[in-house]
């Protein structure tokens, strides 16, 4: 099987982990050469990226897993920020429709678009200049507005004040900016209800209990059900992971729904408020079991589930006692950055030592990285690790659940037909690790900014050495960095090099 990948931008965990991924699963890529994607300050040339589209897919791939935001505005953060207008978004959703209407073999297209977020912050890395100055008063009038479109629990007066609050041509940009994209999005469902597309994904990254990226949530629900489309669109709480999901989704497609039993690790079973998602843990894990296509034989916490577990692979998902943690300390917020896990950790370990099937694991007990409990104990007892088809313990739940899963998918797919996928999966993992584990919960914390590579592989060293050490696992030349010059993410960079993209 070979696949056609359109990445969201040149990221690690967005370019080069959805590759590895399907090398877990044993097949073939082709992706753009890693310079046509966008970064965090430059965005892709859309045009460019459709002639790579045209030009690569006369390799007759399986399928296509493609990023609209990339062909639509440059990448993910472009799509916050671009100024391209309403009509030249449409024209290159057209474009894409008009592709597959030239294209006599009339490839199987799975999408993936993001709902435009809402961050409750002043950081504009990601956003408009604008973000840093009112940034919170745009997400607090938003949530107001959704208030009162919800069973008016809202107050026109408060919305006026905090309308006010915000320039108005501020707010004139920032709907334009919604408005633009939203109409974007049902533009691309309808490529969905006349079979252009086979399936998508619409992600929704940084959201609370309310906000307009919510109310729009509702609408192209309510949109695809007009289209009788619903079950051929997922929308769901998530982002970076996506392309994975969308390759696993894409395998068991093909080879069935694999049988997994859902472990919780406390009686709680998810029912924990999910951080930058504004739903639970539980809601979030359903979603994402939903929308890769498993078939879920059982639900269990890790005291009740029986020894004797009809399924393929156990997805355990690995909470906080009571509430989720958070590895980075945000100004005006609580410091989540220590939060209870012993109790849950202690199940978690219980449970892997006494289940006799793969297990892959949503360490969800923190946003932002590892428990660094539970992975203690794991190095601790390395034969555990021998039990993993996946792990997963960075950004957020739907994050951490989405990657971990479609490794274990991939990884059971390999293993189905044969395929030698055991030092792919062990490069996964490594990979996961370092990053979740090493850099995230013990490094990231002691940085105050981006360092060179060499300072950054010496901080790194030891952790990086006891995981080979754990996992058995020589993973040869390792170099690390900081892509986006920044300390929220980092790159594992291992030799030979993961990314299997033709050179096109």
């Amino acid at each position: 099987m070979k696949l056609l990948l359109l990445p969201l931008d040149d990221r690690p965990v967005t370019y080069v982990y959805p590759q590895m991924v399907a090398q877990a699963a044993g097949i073939e890529t082709i992706a753009p050469p890693r310079k046509l994607m966008g970064s965090l300050s430059q965005p892709a040339d859309p045009a460019k990226l459709m002639e790579w589209l045209e030009q690569a897919s006369t390799s007759k791939p399986d399928a296509l897993i493609l990023a609209l935001d990339s062909l639509l505005y440059g990448g993910l953060i472009p799509s916050r920020r671009a100024p391209i207008t309403l009509p030249e978004v449409l024209k290159r959703v057209d474009g894409l429709k008009a592709w597959y209407k030239r294209n006599e073999k009339k490839p199987s297209i799975s999408c993936q678009a993001s709902i435009m977020r809402i961050s409750d912050n002043y950081d504009n890395t990601e956003e408009k200049e604008y973000w840093a100055k009112y940034g919170r008063e745009i997400y607090a009038w938003s949530q107001e507005m959704h208030k009162l479109t919800k069973n008016r629990e809202g107050d026109r007066t408060h919305l006026r004040t905090l309308e006010m609050r915000v320039p108005a041509d501020i707010r004139q940009d920032y709907m334009d900016t919604r408005f633009r994209n939203f109409q974007a999005l049902k533009k691309c469902l309808e490529l969905v209800r006349d079979k252009q597309l086979e399936r998508i994904t619409l992600s929704l990254d940084d959201s609370g209990e309310y906000g307009l990226n919510l109310v729009e949530k509702q609408m192209l629900e309510k949109t695809a059900q007009d289209m009788n489309i619903t079950d051929r669109i997922s929308v769901y709480a998530g982002a970076d992971e996506v392309l994975c999901s969308l390759i696993a989704r894409h395998l068991t497609s093909k080879a069935g729904a694999p049988k997994i039993a859902l472990v919780y690790s406390n009686e709680t079973m998810g029912e924990i408020f999910s951080r930058y998602e504004g739903q639970t843990i539980a809601r979030t894990i359903e979603s994402h079991l939903k929308a890769c296509g498993v078939q879920v034989t059982g639900t269990y916490n890790t005291t009740t589930a029986a020894t004797a577990i009809d399924a393929d692979f156990v997805f355990l998902v690995h909470l906080p006692d009571s509430r989720q943690g958070d590895h980075v300390l945000i100004q005006g917020l609580p410091n989540l950055t220590n939060i209870e896990s012993e109790r849950s950790a202690e199940n978690s370990i219980r449970f892997l030592e006494a289940c006799h099937l793969p297990v892959a694991i949503a360490d969800v007990a923190y946003a932002n990285g590892s428990d660094p409990i539970l992975m203690e104990k794991m190095l601790s007892k390395p034969g555990l690790l021998k039990k993993l088809w996946g792990y997963g313990g960075w950004n957020t739940t739907g994050n951490a659940t989405g990657s971990s899963l479609a490794l274990a998918i991939a990884h059971w797919y390999g293993k189905k037909n044969n395929a030698n996928v055991e030092t792919p999966l062990q490069r996964c993992l490594f990979v996961r690790f370092a990053d979740d584990w090493g850099y995230q919960t013990q490094v990231r914390p002691k940085l105050q900014g981006a360092l060179p590579g060499n300072e950054l592989a010496a901080m790194l060293a030891p952790y990086v050495l006891r995981i080979g050490k754990c996992l058995e696992f020589s993973p040869g030349s390792i170099s690390v960095k900081q892509p986006w010059n920044r300390t929220f993410e980092i790159e594992v960079s291992l030799t030979p090099a993961e990314a299997t993209a033709a050179a096109y």
